[in-house]
């Protein structure tokens, strides 16, 4: 069951959802490091739905399907304001006269933080995995309580999403340093990172409708 879980979970995270695009975009157009910031904060999104689960607050969630409907909408509100803001840089930045112009603030790495678990919690996909699909591989013949289950169980997610996310910031990193050099070249970058943070509001508005 330990390993349907795992493959479960790695599938969740390996599909190129909201979280994984957003992720994907932020490298291309920031960084490693600005996307590793953001990656951190998505698993703790991801921790405190664990803790919200363990506390039983699912049942909550499930009778009130109008305040996870409103979540979801808070969210994909969220990621449309960061696709125009990545619009607006990406014009910045077809404008600048020099590389160095391109360069990202310094002072964002809170920002960036609280922005991925502001994202991971408004996440349909999450939202469905931890309150449909974790809970039932929580068993009442196990020696460990439903609480603790959930909560081993939720941290074994938690844990599987770096092995994914960072090669895949990696990857995007190293692309993004062979153009940096270009003012074309990298504002092209940002326009990319923008129209994927577009694409992610045009699904999630969907699956809303």
């Amino acid at each position: 069951m330990l390993t349907t879980y795992i493959i479960g979970s790695l599938a969740l995270i390996v599909k190129p959802g909201p979280d994984l695009t957003c992720t994907i975009a932020t490298a291309l157009s920031d960084g490693k490091a600005r996307a590793a910031t953001l990656m951190l904060g998505l698993v703790a999104g991801c921790w405190i739905w664990i803790l919200l689960l363990t506390a039983g607050v699912a049942s909550f969630f499930t009778a009130h399907p109008k305040v996870m409907a409103a979540i979801q909408v808070v969210g994909a509100a969220y990621i449309a304001y960061l696709a125009f803001g990545a619009f607006a840089d990406a014009v910045r930045s077809f404008r600048a006269s020099s590389p160095d112009a391109l360069r990202p603030a310094a002072a964002r790495g809170i920002r960036l933080f609280l922005r991925g678990i502001a994202m991971s919690m408004s996440n349909p996909l999450t939202i469905l995995f931890f309150l449909a699909f974790l809970p039932s591989f929580t068993t009442s013949s196990s020696s460990l309580s439903p609480a603790l289950q959930t909560l081993l169980l939720g941290t074994l997610f938690c844990a599987l999403v770096p092995f994914v996310y960072l090669p895949v910031i990696l990857a995007a990193d190293f692309f993004r340093a062979r153009l940096v050099g270009s003012v074309k070249a990298t504002a092209s970058l940002k326009l990319v990172s923008a129209i994927m943070l577009a694409a992610v509001v045009a699904v999630l508005a969907s699956k809303l409708m």
